[in-house]
């Protein structure tokens, strides 16, 4: 992935979102069991993402804005990488158009850059924070019709084994969901008052955040959006000693982190492609 970090300008290549989803170059069959939230979850009035109307007033850092990454995998001996590129901040995302992208095509399209591992669409999908403010500083690339920019890098290495040694564990043996990853990523996210948050505990205590919420049919209106994030924990398969629970904030929640001053962030996923972002309070607003 040399010639990506060049053209990227990452020093360390690889991400987020830490997750399985439906399309890879591997199999263009789904990983993950998506359909089982289709049919009981998602209203009868919902509206399909691809009517979003694209112009020029679209916002990418408001709620519920709509977004697409393709995360770039290296399983190695020993080690992981993963890299995220986003539409974030480049262009919106049309659904209909992501959805024309295969993985196979990401990955034949950027191999002519650099030959790589494996490519995973992820998207579309919801961010749920009341503003994003996270910057972008990274040139984009055009992969199909959209435009994609280096959001994210993470690694998993030797030394983990001595450090980290259970996450090591999980992700060489491809534990890709509720495993939690470092990422070196900028991110300035902010909930309000009276906001609902959905939140990961994990047998440690340690809070999640969702920030992204991937639907699981067409689209869902917003009212969906909601009614699907707070009725998700009778789908989770969830790991021995976690819990889900939807709170409402009664002060400002932000979580913001600058890449180039050595801040990293924690990520996880579940078994639907829905992201979280850890919560860490002391240097985050605790959630009340």
């Amino acid at each position: 992935m040399n010639l990506l970090k060049k053209l990227f300008g990452v020093v360390s290549l690889s991400l987020l979102s830490c997750l399985l989803v439906p399309q890879t170059a591997e199999a263009q069959t789904s990983l993950l069991p998506n359909a089982a939230l289709a049919t009981d979850s998602i209203p009868n009035e919902a509206f399909a993402l691809d009517q979003l109307r694209l112009n020029e007033n679209y916002d990418p850092k408001a709620k519920y804005a709509v977004g697409c990454n393709i995360n770039l995998l290296d399983f190695k001996f020993l080690a992981f990488e993963m890299t995220t590129l986003s539409t974030y901040g480049i262009n919106a995302c049309d659904p209909k158009v992501f959805r024309n992208l295969t993985a196979a095509s990401a990955k034949a399209q950027l191999d002519t850059f650099q030959p790589i591992k494996r490519v995973v669409l992820v998207g579309p999908f919801v961010q749920l924070m009341d503003r994003n403010a996270s910057t972008v500083s990274n040139p984009y690339l055009s992969i199909g019709l959209l435009n994609f920019s280096v959001i994210s890098t993470a690694r998993i290495g030797i030394k983990d084994i001595f450090t980290n040694t259970h996450t090591w564990r999980k992700w060489s043996s491809k534990v890709t969901i509720y495993n939690s990853i470092k990422m070196a990523e900028n991110v300035d996210y902010l909930w309000l008052p009276g906001s609902k948050i959905y939140t990961l505990t994990n047998d440690q205590g340690h809070v999640f955040v969702m920030s992204q919420l991937l639907p699981s049919g067409i689209g869902v209106e917003i009212k969906g959006i909601e009614e699907l994030a707070e009725n998700l924990a009778q789908h989770l398969n969830l790991p021995t000693g976690w819990h889900y629970e939807v709170k409402t904030l009664t002060k400002i929640l932000r979580i913001r982190r600058q890449a180039d001053l050595g801040n990293t962030t924690e990520r996880l996923a579940d078994e639907y492609s829905n992201f979280y972002i850890r919560v860490n309070n002391a240097v985050d607003n605790a959630i009340e």
